[in-house]
């Protein structure tokens, strides 16, 4: 089971998303957005009903479905290569002794 204080530093791959624009927050409601099928540096891709859609992480507002609930995160908290987050999160953990 993923900590949601961990998810921005974890393979996104697999979670089902709902988003949301940021410039319209007003107006805009979240989407269902299917299940992320592809995590790039700057891009969320996902698959719907055999429909591919590219989302850019820093514009969206992005909702995670897990297991216990459903936790937000701003896009531009997840920009950056996978494997990037994943050394910043140890870079943290090495500099709290």
């Amino acid at each position: 089971m993923i900590s949601p204080k961990y998810l921005v530093y974890h393979d996104l791959i697999g979670f089902e998303v709902e988003a949301r624009l940021k410039s319209k927050p007003e107006n805009s409601k979240f989407q269902d957005v299917g299940v992320v099928i592809d995590d790039t540096q700057n891009m969320l891709i996902s698959e719907k009903n055999k429909i591919i859609k590219k989302y850019i992480k820093k514009d969206y507002i992005f909702r995670f479905k897990l297991k216990d609930g459903v936790l937000e995160v701003n896009g531009s908290k997840i920009v950056g290569i996978p494997e990037n987050r994943l050394r910043s999160l140890k870079k943290k953990k090495w500099l709290r002794k």
